[in-house]
C-alpha cells in the first residue's frame, strides 16, 4: 500500500465519522475489512511509519500542552489521534506543531482505538498475527528534549489556548 491510498482510507474514515471522533476507528476498521489481508498488512506498515515520523519531541510538547500533560502511552494515543485527523493536519503538524492551535478545543487529543483498526480488520481475514513495528516506541522521540517551562515560547499559540 502506498501513502496516497493510506491517506485516502484515513480521510474517508474521518469524513464518514463526521464530528464524532469516536466513530473514526469503527469507520476505518470497516473500510479495511473489505480489503485483503495483504492490503491490511500494507496499511499497518504505512501506519507504523507515520507513527514513527511523528515520534518527535516537538510534537510531544504540543501533546503536553493540548492534553495538560502527556505520558509515554498518552503520546502514542496522541499520535493515533493526529493520524486520524488526516493527511493535511498531520503534515502541517509535522511542519509546525503550533498549527494544531487552529483545531477546536476538546476534552482530550488521544484516540488509542484508531491504532487498532487494522488489527481488528485483519483478524476478520486470518488467524495469524498482524505484523506491527513497535521500534519507535522503544527508541523514544527524535529531536531536542525540552523543559516544560520552555513550551510556551516554543508554541505560543498552543500555550495561549491550552495553558491559560
Amino acid at each position: 500500500m502506498d501513502d496516497s491510498r493510506f491517506w485516502m482510507l484515513v480521510d474517508a474514515a474521518r469524513a464518514q465519522a463526521g464530528a464524532n471522533e469516536q466513530a473514526r476507528p469503527p469507520a476505518l476498521r470497516a473500510a479495511l475489512a473489505v480489503l485483503g489481508a495483504a492490503e491490511i498488512q500494507g496499511f499497518q506498515r504505512v501506519y507504523d511509519r507515520m507513527l514513527a515520523r511523528a515520534n518527535r519531541w516537538d510534537l510531544l510538547g504540543a501533546a503536553y500542552l493540548m492534553n495538560g500533560g502527556c505520558s509515554d502511552d498518552g503520546f502514542r494515543y496522541f499520535r493515533d489521534w493526529l493520524i486520524s485527523e488526516g493527511k493535511a493536519t498531520y503534515e502541517q503538524a509535522l511542519l509546525d506543531p503550533d498549527s494544531l492551535a487552529d483545531l477546536p478545543v476538546q476534552d482530550g487529543f488521544e484516540l488509542e482505538s484508531f491504532g487498532d483498526a487494522a488489527l481488528d480488520a485483519y483478524a476478520e481475514h486470518t488467524d495469524k498475527e498482524l505484523e506491527r513495528d513497535f521500534s519507535d516506541e522503544l527508541a523514544g522521540p527524535e529531536g531536542h528534549e525540552w523543559d516544560a517551562d520552555a513550551l510556551p515560547a516554543m508554541f505560543p499559540r498552543l500555550a495561549a489556548k491550552y495553558a491559560g
